[in-house]
């Protein structure tokens, strides 16, 4: 197995190769490339970059996209509409507005009061004949969630071609064929510790109000958007990790049944056979699915 690890997208991205079947370098290089396909991709669609091709149409309200940041564009706007406005794109003045203007990085504490809320349901208009996507006045855009798994997508889509391989950007992640024929070993967190699984398909993804967060005269904002109200999220749950058939569907979901709340989230996941663990604020862990 080789290993890269690196800094991208605002977190940590790891690669794992099985290398078994490759010859010379031919591991190393792919590896290189899929490093830089990363960056590539976090140059297109960084909302903390004034010259990316996202900030550059959410400055121009109008724009002919890229061929990817048009098809990424399409895959947040198709799962906007698969979890009734839940996870939601347009949900960038609601972020900015709660204080998470820079990156976490740059984060610090502030001792005024966050911004008005800013609630989604922005309209955003794609032409697929012209790659044009057209947004309604005052909407801006933020794939910061999706866009880490689609890019593990994309880069477990090219080394899955040399081998076995999974890719994560901070923990959403994508498998392509077996650990050793047997499915990988991720480790999950629960309520009380980490539990190891076995992932043989697809991505998975953990959304999470326990880790990005900041404070705004005294309260205490993270940067889970609940698109309804326009502010950060206050369901009964903390963390939820989703299993998909690639890991941007599985983050989609993750946030949308975070955002639902642990009764409303546990039915769901059900009738949708969604494997899930959720977190409640109260320290406990449900499952559904495979894990039930």
């Amino acid at each position: 197995m080789m290993r890269r690890e690196f800094r991208a997208m605002g977190t940590d991205a790891v690669l794992v190769l099985d290398d078994a079947g490759c010859e010379g370098d031919e591991a190393g290089v792919a590896l290189d490339g899929a490093e830089q396909e990363v960056r590539r991709i976090e140059a297109v669609a960084s909302r903390f970059n004034p010259d990316s091709e996202l900030m550059r149409l959410n400055a121009a309200g109008s724009a002919r996209m890229t061929t990817d940041l048009f098809r990424l564009i399409t895959a947040a706007l198709a799962m906007r509409d698969a979890t009734g406005g839940r996870f939601d794109p347009t949900v960038h003045a609601a972020v900015v507005s709660a204080g998470y203007d820079r990156t976490l990085d740059d984060l610090r504490d502030r001792a005024e009061a966050a911004g008005p809320a800013r609630p989604g349901g922005g309209g955003v208009r794609v032409d697929a004949a012209s790659g044009t996507v057209t947004l309604s006045p005052g909407v801006a855009l933020d794939l910061g969630g999706i866009a880490k798994g689609w890019a593990a997508d994309r880069v477990a889509d090219t080394l899955g071609v040399l081998g076995p391989c999974l890719v994560s950007m901070g923990g959403d992640m994508t498998i392509r064929g077996l650990h050793h024929g047997e499915p990988w070993p991720v480790e999950v967190m629960h309520a009380d510790a980490a539990r190891t699984i076995g992932l043989s398909r697809g991505g998975m993804a953990t959304s999470g109000t326990d880790r990005r967060r900041w404070q705004r005269a005294g309260t205490s904002m993270h940067h889970v958007i609940d698109p309804a109200t326009g502010r950060p999220s206050t369901t009964d749950l903390t963390r939820v990790t989703a299993v998909g058939d690639d890991a941007a569907t599985a983050e989609a979901w993750a946030t949308a049944l975070l955002l639902a709340g642990r009764d409303d989230a546990r039915r769901e996941a059900r009738e949708r056979g969604i494997t899930a663990v959720l977190v409640g604020t109260d320290g406990s862990t449900t499952t559904t699915g495979s894990l039930a």
